[in-house]
This record gives structure tokens, sequence and C-alpha cells, in this order.
């Protein structure tokens, strides 16, 4: 889920226009940045955007791919660490519990982390010295979202309606937490809505099939609210397929073809996770970090865009 969104352009032009005075840096040390792989799309635009600004920025940055391998993950990291290469790492953790050894070892190099989650995914009970930690909130995530199918309910359908619930596949990170969020922020804001539906999909053209079979069943649908991009595209193309309007589309995810249906009216609204702040915050979470690599690292949660329709 945390990666359905792509990484702009225009986001890297945001954070390049920041002007954080000054890097910890000496000249031959780097910063590296570990995703879980650079198969995925999305974290191969992140690992390009964090090589645009690292760069600008003055520091010497190493893209490492452990291709969703938690062994590998570590190893890499380390011999970077252990060897002095780096002084920096930004890393999506394979394995938050299995990522121990790297933190001891970037502690007793004066190295500093951001990595992915909050600290009792590793195995401690606070923050720590040159470690931040970067969440997505997904119950925020999600609830996001209900807010906003309930907004279009009560502003186009007088708060009453029957929605069309799309949710991610098991095993995609925070289903739980986005799944629960959505419908109780729909129910406690819009009572009058029904959810008379709930379906699972991970693809358009699943998405698309899925909610033609649902219209049939349920023609009265007025509310759709999907976990993801795909969803989202899927179920336009079904009502449009139908020959049916849909008032109020609400998409988790945001990609350009999304943003573009929000703009001209199609789609009510969409919530994206925004990666583009997400990297600002973590050049400047290393920047304070290597100052005083001794002193307790942060808390931050991936900002949250949301847009609705003109």
């Amino acid at each position: 889920m945390a990666f359905k969104t792509t990484f702009k352009a225009a986001a890297l032009g945001t954070v390049a226009a920041v002007a954080l005075a000054g890097t910890a840096l000496a000249d031959g040390e780097g910063l590296a940045f570990s995703p879980l792989s650079l198969d995925i799309p999305a974290l191969k635009g992140l690992s390009e955007g964090v090589k645009h600004v690292g760069g600008d920025m003055g520091y010497d940055v190493i893209v490492l791919d452990p291709k969703f391998d938690a062994t590998q993950q570590q190893q890499q990291l380390l011999q970077l660490i252990e060897t002095g290469r780096i002084k920096a790492a930004w890393v999506i953790s394979v394995n938050p519990g299995s990522m121990g050894g790297v933190i001891e070892a970037a502690q007793n190099n004066g190295a500093v982390l951001v990595v992915n989650g909050v600290p009792g995914e590793y195995g401690f009970d606070g923050m720590i010295p040159g470690v931040t930690f970067a969440n997505i909130d997904y119950t925020a995530f999600g609830g996001e979202a209900g807010k906003l199918a309930a907004q279009c309910a009560n502003d186009a359908l007088g708060g009453t309606g029957q929605a069309l619930l799309i949710q991610s596949t098991e095993g995609t990170a925070g289903k739980a937490e986005i799944d629960a969020a959505m419908e109780a922020e729909l129910a406690a804001g819009a009572p009058g809505v029904t959810v008379v539906q709930t379906i699972i999909t991970a693809e358009r053209a699943e998405s698309l099939n899925k909610v033609s079979q649902v219209l049939q069943a349920h023609p009265d649908i007025n509310v759709v609210i999907s976990a993801h991009d795909e969803g989202g595209l899927g179920a336009l193309g079904a009502f449009e397929a139908a020959g049916k309007e849909i008032p109020c589309l609400i998409d988790m995810g945001g990609n350009d073809e999304v943003l573009a249906s929000v703009e001209s009216g199609t789609m009510y609204g969409a919530v994206a996770l925004n990666f583009g702040a997400d990297l600002m915050a973590t050049f400047d979470a290393v920047k304070t970090m290597l100052a005083d690599p001794a002193a307790d690292g942060r808390q931050q949660s991936v900002p949250l865009d949301v847009k609705t329709r003109p």
C-alpha cells in the first residue's frame, strides 16, 4: 500500500528548492538508500529522487537493491557502515526485527539511520540515539478516505446512499488499519450511507470486472471507496461501461491518472502519501542527527495529501 503512489517530478522540484544549509558529511563520505527492492516502480522512482536531491545537497548517494532479502540488506548496509563509506542511511527495512546489527554498527561508527516504522517493530521501547523512525499512519490514511466519502455523501446525496468498499489483498501493509478506519469514518460522518458490498482486488482489470458484477446486484450504488489506484480506476471504468454516474468515488493512492480524474470531476477525491515531503523530512532528519549522533532521533509520519474535485 505504502508504495502505490508515484514519486512525481514536481515533488522533486519542490524538495530540491528547499534550502537545507550545509551538510555534516565530509568529503568522501556518503549516504545510502536501501528500499525493499528497486523492482517496485514507486521505490525505483523514489531512489531517483534521493539521488537527485541528495546530489544537489552535496551528498554522495549510494542506492542499494536488496531485492526483498533481509539478509542481503543487512550485509550491504554493514559493509558500507563498517568501512566508513557512508555516515547516513535511509532504510525501508525488509524485516525490521532483524535490523539490530545494522543499528548497533551505525551507533558504534558514528553513522545515523532513518528507518521505516516505529521503535517497537525494532525491539525498542522508545526513541534511541542516531535513529529516526518514519511511519505511515495507516489509520489516518484510511480515515481520510472515509471522511471524504462521508463529506461527498452529505453534500451530494443528502447524507444517504449505498456504498461499495474496494479493499487491498491480504498481506498488504496496513490493510487491517485502513479497512477499519475507512468504514468507521464513513459510518461516523454519514450514518445514512449503507455499505452494501465489499470486494478485494489487486489489478485494474480485476477491479473493473468485479465492480461490474456488483452493479448488477446493487445498481443503486453511489459511493465507492477504493484502497488503491487500480481499484478506483477500475471502478470508474465499470460505471462508465454501465452508463452510470458515480457521484462519490474516493481513491487512495493518487497517481497521475487519478489526480487528473479528480481535477476533471469524474472522481470526487483522493488521498495520497506525499513522498516528496517525506523525502524532504528525511534529509532534514539526517542533517539534524549528524550534528549530534548521540542524541535521540525522532518519530516521523509520511504526510498525507487530500484532494477534492474543484
